[in-house]
């Protein structure tokens, strides 16, 4: 019972504004053509309507649609048929005098009610066809936005579902790309080795705390790639050849988690710092996030990899789940080059 009322003062709320503008409009209609509002007559007809509307609306219609077609075509002819039937029946008799004469017309040119009561006749048939096709329609409408409200939902479920299982995939990808620069420490006994797997269990921390949030402070989001970062500065230490920009302000922001990591992950896989300097810039400006990578690498493409191709192409589903007509992602590789160039409006 409690639904039923949360859905009329909800759902259904409009139709109430409908009904008060329908019973304002027919008194203003009446004291224009009459000279008097006829409130009490009003008053019978409205309710007499919001009986049968309610009736159609609630009980007939929901019974007629869950019929196969078959029988909802024999059931509304019936219908059809007995309501006119009916109407013949109880149709009042042609009066046979005029209603009215010239002493009803008042002294400033109004018109007076034909009759002061309600028939049998005008409750079932003329208030109950403007009724049923008002109700009619306005089931339908109900329905049509309703449904809209299921798609929706659904929607939302089967993207909630496909970002659940992107999340899950880079995680271990994520981790295994990290172990293997602390493998890469270890066998040549760096005094550092320490420090990176400190750093890697914060990584881990932040990755693992972030799989029931749908977004993350930009911030930490940053200072989680700078870690990263650290890692692989550590591992290619006798280079000299990296370049790292950060600039905004991150900690106003929110973003999805570990979406820009695996750009970063893969630019330092496969760069050849021998080859070409390694560059990452994230910017922060009015909201929008610029964000570019890029790195040289030897005889070899991320598209050749099915390890970057499926980190990329979850980052691109990411995107177009997450912030559809709000990013531009352009991708240049040029056989020996990798370029990312991402903007993303954040606000």
């Amino acid at each position: 019972m409690t639904t039923f009322f949360k859905k009329l003062r909800s759902t259904y709320i409009y139709h109430w504004i409908i009904w008060i503008i329908l019973i304002f409009f027919k008194l203003i209609m009446d004291y224009s053509v009459f000279g008097n509002f006829l409130f009490l007559m009003n008053i019978k007809i409205f309710m007499v309507s919001i009986i049968l509307f309610y009736i159609h609306y609630y009980l007939f219609l929901p019974f007629l649609i869950r019929q196969t077609p078959k029988k909802i075509f024999i059931i509304t002819i019936s219908f059809i048929i007995i309501y006119v039937g009916l109407m013949i029946i109880f149709l009042p008799p042609m009066p046979k005098h005029p209603p009215f004469n010239t002493k009803d017309f008042s002294k400033t040119g109004k018109m007076l009610p034909l009759r002061k009561g309600m028939n049998i006749y005008d409750i079932f048939f003329k208030i109950g066809i403007f009724s049923i096709i008002f109700s009619t329609l306005l089931f339908f409408v109900d329905k049509w936005i309703e449904n809209g409200k299921k798609i929706k939902a659904l929607e939302f479920e089967r993207q909630s579902s496909e970002l659940k299982i992107l999340r899950e995939q880079i995680n271990p990808h994520f981790f295994f790309n990290a172990l293997n620069s602390i493998y890469s420490l270890s066998i040549i006994q760096s005094k550092d080795t320490p420090r990176v797997i400190l750093i890697l269990s914060d990584i881990m921390r932040y990755v693992l705390n972030t799989k029931s949030t749908l977004k993350n402070n930009l911030n930490d989001e940053i200072s989680n790639i700078k870690k990263y970062i650290e890692i692989q500065s550590i591992r290619f230490s006798k280079f000299n050849n990296m370049n790292y920009e950060f600039y905004g302000n991150f900690d106003a922001y929110e973003i999805e988690p570990l979406l820009l990591l695996t750009f970063v992950e893969n630019a330092f896989k496969y760069a050849d710092l021998k080859k070409g300097r390694l560059e990452i810039k994230v910017h922060l400006e009015n909201g929008t996030l610029n964000f570019f990578i890029s790195n040289f690498y030897e005889n070899k493409s991320y598209e050749s990899n099915e390890d970057s191709k499926l980190g990329i192409e979850n980052t691109k589903m990411k995107l177009n789940l997450l912030y559809p007509d709000k990013y531009d992602l352009q991708i240049d590789n040029n056989g020996s080059e990798y370029k990312v160039n991402l903007k993303l409006q954040l606000n």
